[in-house]
């Protein structure tokens, strides 16, 4: 007698206690904003998260945010599905639209960017504090093929992140389903009579993310399931953790940053650490001084390692970052490139410049309450020359062109903690402004993307 039915067994839909648990997380925030194409592992999202809020009383504030792509004739349609559906959970739905010419390759890579930028503009025009994505076990397994295709090494494999804070556009993103096959979204919506929209391309073989979706069926034929791989890219995920503690604890201990930028290491104790951790080193220095997180190709950072290890002096550029190797010292800084640090003539009362530094208007209210004249920008476009300063011993002089300073229409004047110092006496001001070097946000690789990655990431 045969054991299985002839037909496989239909998963059911997520109960409440489970979807209790997948939302657990979310009671910290009270501003979250969620992003719904209409498919149905979004609408699941959008759908179980109206029925989790009011059942736990949730007190926070959430919208809807629709990107029409107008890819397709069903664009339109689609983003006014989403809003009935949003309306109908009680929550406002923002459709934001792809403007200008598309692209005639790369289509799908080119729409995630634009979609990206388009919900982070609305996200910071609302103050919310994360995105809900409804990404699942399917979609982590998928990233996992696609990643093993693009050369990628232990961070491309460790895949997407449950809870990633800083995803493209600087977003938190969320990830409530990652543990949830789509099969069971898809119950979920149909066992509540809820339709949804199917995305023709999704079965289009032209597409890389529809061949691997083939891909994972035929691997599941001889023992690879979904969920094994998901496993393996935890696994991963696991032990790049591990290195990214291990590069932190170098970082701290062994790479010496200057308070106006640049930073500087031993180039023997460089050398005597594996290739990988050289690699990731290189890699969160550059994030340090340029103040964004660095993306470079495997082999251009493999070259800059090689050339760092050969023992002659060299200067070299990558990723916006200047790399300068003595006899004894590694030398890395911020390079004015083709686009360096912009100039500020308007100031907020708070803000930050260049990625790098936080400033504060610090004035004499009896005087004056606006910084009137005054100019922040890096030292290349200062208006004074190097005899003004007392130079740092040590350092390059030009490790210090992309460094913060603020001169007055007369000149250059003193600015505390974080610009090199000016000669004493020089252009006493009764307005001027603090600036305090930001501290690095996120983890040294957590870059996950949810499509495509930098070929060969390390």
């Amino acid at each position: 007698m045969r054991n299985v039915p002839d037909q496989p067994v239909e998963m059911p839909g997520l109960p409440d206690d489970a979807v209790d648990a997948l939302f657990s997380g979310l009671n910290s925030f009270s501003n979250l904003s969620l992003a719904v194409s209409g498919g149905a592992d979004s609408l699941c999202l959008l759908v179980l998260f109206g029925e989790w809020s009011r059942r736990v009383s949730w007190k926070g504030r959430a919208e809807v945010i629709v990107v029409n792509h107008g890819l397709r004739q069903e664009s339109d349609a689609e983003a006014r599905f989403v809003v009935d559906v949003a309306k109908r959970s009680g929550y406002a739905a923002s459709v934001l639209r792809w403007e200008g010419e598309k692209p005639q390759s790369n289509v799908q890579e080119a729409a995630r960017t634009a979609r990206y930028c388009l919900i982070a503009r609305r996200m910071k025009a609302t103050g919310a504090e994360a995105l809900l994505l409804g990404h699942h076990l399917d979609d982590q397994a998928e990233t996992f093929l696609d990643r093993l295709t693009r050369g990628s090494g232990i961070s491309g494999l460790s895949a997407m992140a449950a809870d990633e804070r800083d995803g493209p556009e600087g977003l938190r993103l969320l990830r409530p389903f990652l543990s949830v096959r789509k099969l069971r979204l898809e119950a979920s919506l149909r066992e509540r009579g809820q339709d949804w929209c199917t995305d023709p391309s999704n079965l289009d073989m032209k597409y890389k993310r529809s061949r691997l979706r083939n891909i994972l069926g035929l691997l599941n034929e001889e023992g690879l399931s979904v969920e094994r791989v998901a496993e393996t890219a935890a696994h991963i995920r696991r032990s790049r953790d591990a290195l990214e503690f291990a590069v932190r604890d170098i970082v701290s201990r062994k790479v010496e940053f200057h308070p106006a930028g640049p930073a500087r290491l031993n180039r023997e104790v460089f050398a005597a650490f594996p290739v990988d951790l050289r690699l990731r080193l290189l890699n969160e220095i550059m994030t340090h001084v340029t103040g964004v997180r660095a993306r470079p190709r495997l082999a251009k950072l493999q070259s800059l390692d090689a050339a760092l290890n050969c023992g002659e002096s060299l200067r070299q550029s990558l990723c916006g970052t200047m790399f300068e190797a003595g006899a004894e010292t590694i030398w890395c800084w911020r390079e004015p490139g083709r686009v360096p640090p912009m100039t500020l003539s308007e100031f907020d009362r708070q803000g930050i410049w260049d990625h790098r530094f936080a400033y504060s208007v610090l004035a004499d209210r009896q005087s004056i309450d606006e910084p009137d004249g005054l100019r922040l920008g890096p030292l290349c476009h200062a208006p004074a020359g190097a005899a003004d300063f007392v130079w740092p011993e040590g350092w390059p002089k030009a490790a210090f062109d992309c460094s913060p300073v603020v001169w007055s229409p007369d000149g250059l004047i003193f600015t505390q903690s974080a610009s090199l110092p000016v000669q004493p006496g020089k252009n006493n001001h009764s307005c001027t402004l603090d600036l305090a070097r930001l501290p690095i946000r996120g983890k040294l690789s957590d870059n996950s993307r949810d499509i495509g990655d930098v070929c060969g990431e390390i």
